[in-house]
């Protein structure tokens, strides 16, 4: 998975966020495999889809230290929804799925 891949590839004082579970499979990590030398990595995970807000919150607060580079694989307007879901799902796009939302004034 590659949950597993991506800690083996993390720096000392590294930040690893895992936001849902898209793959289904479970997360298996080799023995000692999270233990090393040096400053501490972290592993954080997020999924409480019925109240996000304490994460967002969180997620919000280390992009805006810097400590979160945020890859955005996918942007486009909020009509194009479905296209956007596809994309995702069918793991077609890497990085983050953008949709905006614009104001019209009538």
């Amino acid at each position: 998975p590659v949950l597993v891949a991506a800690w083996g590839l993390l720096k000392p004082g590294g930040n690893l966020q895992s936001v849902g579970w898209a793959a289904g499979e479970a997360a298996v990590f080799p023995p000692n495999s999270t233990f090393a030398l040096g400053a501490a990595r972290t592993l954080s995970s997020f999924g409480d889809v019925a109240a996000p807000g304490a994460d967002l919150a969180h997620l919000l607060a280390l992009v805006a230290a810097g400590e979160l580079d945020v890859e955005i694989g996918w942007r486009g307007p909020w009509e194009h929804l479905e296209q956007a879901r596809e994309a995702q799902l069918d793991r077609t796009v890497t990085g983050k799925v953008v949709l905006e939302v614009t104001h019209r004034r009538a």
